[in-house]
């Protein structure tokens, strides 16, 4: 499956994911402030279905953020009513556009930090022992968006440089060049990857699964970051 990102959805992921990790958040006025935070939120567009020997297509023209999510430094918690509400508004009042996906970010420290446990890698019982990104995708599809075939799922990774840097936009490396981009902004680092999730009928049962067998393409990402 083809993942396409449009160009004016970029800052949105990356300043999203930005802003929860460097900006002091409070739930008010006197209240603790907590930074690297994760954060959480949608992907909106329309899909394209499989035709002959063209994969589906999954193209995102738009990404909001659920601002009711529970934030922490190690996860973070939709509310799947909050993003049932939203998706029926939109299908009520913008019909063409379509829940497609989602986003979240992943926060470290610094980038050895990230180096050694791969940080921009999808969290799962089998690396973490806790359930991750694969078992909740799956359920979110299942439970967000049934009806949907594919969904796309993003991973926003951002670290701390120790001095400012200065880096081309590039893919990942190895088997995951057509899966994600790595790229330097100011005294950051930031690593963008995509997986997907699909509905499938099996014994006419509908089961929703984790899938890597992806490509991510995001045309504009290298003209900006020059």
């Amino acid at each position: 499956m083809n993942i396409s990102i449009e160009d004016h959805v970029v800052p949105q992921l990356f300043t999203t994911a930005i802003e929860a990790y460097e900006i002091e958040h409070r739930a008010h006025l006197n209240g603790k402030s907590h930074k690297n935070l994760e954060t959480f939120g949608l992907l909106w567009g329309y899909s394209i279905p499989e035709k002959g020997s063209l994969p589906a297509r999954i193209v995102s023209t738009m990404a909001t953020v659920e601002t009711s999510a529970l934030r922490h430094q190690n996860w973070v918690q939709p509310d799947f009513e909050s993003i049932k509400s939203k998706k029926k508004f939109f299908e009520k009042y913008w019909p063409n556009i379509e829940l497609v996906g989602t986003f979240h970010s992943h926060p470290y420290d610094n980038l050895s930090e990230v180096t050694k446990i791969k940080g921009w890698r999808a969290s799962s019982i089998r690396t973490t022992g806790n359930s991750g990104d694969e078992e909740f995708w799956p359920l979110f599809h299942k439970e967000v968006s049934p009806e949907q075939p594919h969904l796309a799922h993003l991973i926003i990774t951002i670290a701390k440089l120790e001095k400012r840097g200065w880096a081309y936009p590039n893919r990942l490396q190895g088997q995951e060049e057509s899966k994600g981009y790595v790229l330097s902004a100011d005294d950051r680092k930031l690593w963008l990857r995509a997986y997907a999730t699909e509905a499938i009928t099996q014994n006419t049962i509908l089961n929703f699964i984790f899938s890597d067998e992806i490509t991510l393409d995001i045309p504009s990402l290298q003209k900006r970051f020059l």
